[in-house]
């Protein structure tokens, strides 16, 4: 999913709040951006599972287990690959 630069804006504009899930979809904007983005999608996945955010705990344990085996996470998880069983099995409600 590759976003204009406006709708990127509104994700981040939307992190204001605060809220779990709004740092969760921005994370997953980053994730979807490659490999230059890994530290900020990463950063805003950790900032929605402090916040309690299941989802990101799962995105985090996914990222945890495939990386060290140097596969593209972000591709998996933008292509659906880990998506359904990651992403949309949660409710992105915190």
């Amino acid at each position: 999913m590759r976003l204009s630069e406006k709708e990127f804006e509104l994700y981040k504009q939307a992190a204001t709040l605060k809220s779990a899930d709004s740092y969760f979809n921005l994370g997953a904007m980053y994730a979807c951006r490659g490999d230059d983005f890994y530290h900020e999608a990463v950063m805003w996945y950790r900032a929605a599972e402090c916040k309690g955010h299941i989802g990101a705990k799962k995105v985090l344990n996914t990222i945890k287990k495939i990386k060290p085996k140097k596969a593209p996470w972000y591709k998996k998880i933008a292509l659906g690959v880990l998506a359904k069983r990651v992403l949309c099995s949660t409710s992105l409600s915190s």
